[in-house]
């Protein structure tokens, strides 16, 4: 048995939000242990809660509730040594790049060793000749390469990576894993373990050993999957796999309808026109089918799961789909919906608006109380909701219902006055 290096015991995570100190749980006791050799990726779909889970797991945040383990010890006490790679390169821009890994390495190593050790790094990732480049002068994928140095320079015992293929190309991602997973197969990268988050479900096959698939709203785990294969992983042949992930994380959108009874659902950041236009395809996809595959329209159409998975939850809460064990059913209204011509769009978008989300009801009424103004301060509807959602997801839920409000043409907003009114 391997050793087991992290441990999270009932982990959970809860933000304060509203002026009655209620709190928001982001995360619900959550279990999970990774052990030495493991490669675990972390695989949701956005705001499942994934990074903030990888920051507790590395001793960056404190959860609420619960704790977390390093080797038997509370991590908060021994301080273990973690590399933590980022999505967003996170370079001193004024730092050459060899100057950028030479912060990583201990301050009590010899200059002579620092800089010995910084150019090995710089040259496993492929950065030989760059050291004395600035950050401005690289292109995105060797800019994440220097992160990869910095954080491997340190000599981790565990290597954390927060989705950092994904502010890259495709082009330029794909080369970046094929590297990485050669440095993998030779062995040259000495952590004991890897914990990553992604939201591509083919990263997570191509390098993980497990993966961990959360459900939000709180993150739990619903899934593990362990994967003992050698790498390189030829993605293209597991589509079994794939298809099974897939099935996985729509059960997640299946209980919409439960929330359903919830006053202030938490709707996905979506435009009404990607709704029409993932409607369209799937339409053209049915042919007579009664049901389409979920992973289908993945790979036909390269989506996913941050891109697919909120437009597929908008659809179903308002009443356009049914999701079932990774299939998609068209509902009736689906399918007058998409074959409607715009103005009857509209119609049907503002009732299935008002029927299936309080909040635009409840604005609809106010504005209709008020018979000679019909106009209200925006800042009123954000005062409710942050009693039921953090601040910056109050802002975010008012300016969606805005936004699908405006289209359905149930209401208009003036910014310039901060003010919601009827037209």
């Amino acid at each position: 048995m391997p050793d087991l290096i992290i441990e999270a015991e009932k982990v959970s995570k809860s933000f304060s939000h509203g002026s009655k100190n209620s709190r928001i749980e982001v995360i619900s006791e959550l279990s999970l242990k990774i052990f030495e050799g493991d490669f675990v990726i972390i695989l949701g779909p956005s705001g499942a809660g994934k990074s903030t889970l990888l920051r507790i797991l590395s001793g960056i945040e404190k959860p609420s509730s619960g704790r977390v383990l390093f080797k038997g010890k509370d991590i908060f006490e021994v301080k273990p040594k973690i590399g933590f790679i980022f999505q967003n390169f996170a370079l001193f821009p004024w730092l050459t790049v060899l100057e950028n890994v030479l912060l990583a390495i201990d301050k009590n190593v010899d200059e002579n060793e620092k800089i010995k050790k910084a150019l090995e790094v710089l040259d496993m990732v492929g950065l030989d000749g760059f050291e004395n480049a600035l950050p401005k002068e690289l292109s995105g994928g060797m800019k994440q390469r220097v992160g990869i140095a910095r954080a491997l320079a340190s000599d981790p015992e565990v290597l954390f990576m927060d989705e950092p293929f994904s502010n890259l190309d495709v082009l330029t991602s794909e080369a970046l894993k094929r590297d990485f997973i050669d440095m993998l197969m030779s062995q040259n990268l000495r952590c004991k373990c890897f914990v990553m988050v992604t939201h591509s479900i083919e990263e997570a096959i191509q390098l993980g050993t497990r993966i961990i698939v959360l459900a939000k709203n709180p993150a739990r785990i619903m899934s593990e999957l362990k994967l003992e294969l050698p790498y390189p992983r030829n993605v293209r042949a597991m589509q079994e796999l794939v298809d099974k992930i897939h099935t996985i994380i729509s059960e997640n959108i299946r209980e919409v309808p439960l929330v359903k009874k919830v006053k202030y659902i938490r709707l996905p950041d979506v435009g009404p026109i990607s709704i029409i236009g993932l409607l369209d395809i799937l339409l053209d996809l049915s042919d007579g089918k009664e049901q389409i595959n979920i992973f289908e329209i993945s790979q036909n159409f390269m989506l996913d799961i941050d891109d697919l998975y909120p437009i597929l939850e908008a659809c179903q809460i308002l009443g356009f789909i049914e999701i079932k064990e990774g299939d998609i059913m068209i509902t009736p209204l689906g399918v007058d919906f998409s074959r409607s011509d715009p103005v009857k769009q509209k119609e049907i978008f503002a009732k299935a608006l008002l029927e299936n989300v309080y909040l635009a009801r409840e604005i609809l009424s106010l504005l209709q109380i008020r018979k000679e103004k019909r106009r209200v301060k925006a800042e009123f509807f954000y005062d409710i909701l942050k009693e039921h959602f953090s601040k910056e997801e109050a802002r975010r839920q008012l300016d969606i219902v805005i936004n699908w409000g405006r289209y359905a043409e149930i209401f208009e907003y003036d910014e310039v006055k901060g003010e919601i009114y009827l037209p």
